[in-house]
């Protein structure tokens, strides 16, 4: 977990904050499941309304998650595995923050110069990549799981940027190669996005994905080098955050991005 401070978010919460996004001038933070109010399956800090959790207790997990990083809401796309990534600025500010999102419903990615203003996202083992550009003062964050990666939508936000060599991109917690059997349909549709292809293992005649090696290798390509991760895969830190492919039916943890100053 190079890089990455665990930080205590009150209630027995915790969030992974990049060090060195947040020294560049950037929040770059992805909240644990624990300290919150959700009952089982969606224990604890579910912060989706879309997956069949009672929506006061996603409310409550919500402001818990603001108040702990001293925000008034934040903006959330409706992720829906497209390609398709929005401009945030005051009209959209917390748009989805009390509900499904409206404006913002057919987005899998937001990106905002505007200091202060939060962008959100939420995942149970596809990449939230977080990325920002000091110098531009521009950051993104973006919802990719293998269908979005082989629709493009990590290029998509690559190209957002003017100087590609000075963005830095954070990466949480994800599900890994140890745990994400797939098969070669989806590696094809993955490895035809990008000529860095898909980074995969074989293990006993079976096909794995590596999500977070193949963001690296695919925005590597873009000339984006300075990615860090945090080593962690959701399904093999089941007390600590949701994945869908190990529980089914589960919560979502909550991911956030803000220019600082």
């Amino acid at each position: 977990m190079n890089g990455f401070e665990r930080r205590a978010l009150g209630g027995g919460g915790h969030a992974l904050v990049s060090l060195s996004l947040e020294r560049a001038g950037f929040l770059a933070a992805f909240a644990e499941r624990t300290g919150g109010s959700s009952a089982a399956p969606f224990h604890s800090l579910n912060v989706s309304f879309s997956v069949g959790d009672d929506p006061d207790a996603v409310a409550a997990n919500r402001r818990r998650v603001i108040q702990a990083f001293d925000m008034a809401s934040f903006a959330v796309p409706g992720l829906v595995h497209g390609t398709t990534i929005l401009p945030v600025g005051p009209a959209r500010a917390g748009d989805g923050f009390r509900g499904p999102a409206d404006l913002l419903r057919a987005a899998d990615g937001l990106h905002t110069k505007r200091a202060g203003l939060p962008l959100a996202g939420f995942s149970a083992d596809c990449v939230i990549a977080m990325m920002a550009a000091p110098t531009e003062g521009r950051v993104a964050l973006v919802h990719a799981g293998w269908r979005g990666m082989g629709a493009g939508i990590l290029q998509r936000a690559a190209s957002l940027f003017r100087d590609r060599g000075q963005v830095m991109v954070a990466i949480g917690p994800a599900i890994g190669p140890c745990h994400y059997e797939v098969g070669e349909d989806v590696v094809g549709a993955v490895a035809a996005a990008s000529p860095a292809g898909a980074v995969t293992e074989r293990r006993s005649g079976r096909l794995y994905l590596d999500l977070v090696a193949t963001t690296g290798a695919i925005l590597g390509e873009m000339g984006i080098r300075q990615v860090e991760d945090t080593g962690l895969c959701t399904a093999c830190e089941g007390g600590r955050f949701f994945s869908y492919r190990q529980e089914g039916s589960t919560g979502r943890h909550l991911a956030l991005a803000m220019k600082l100053a």
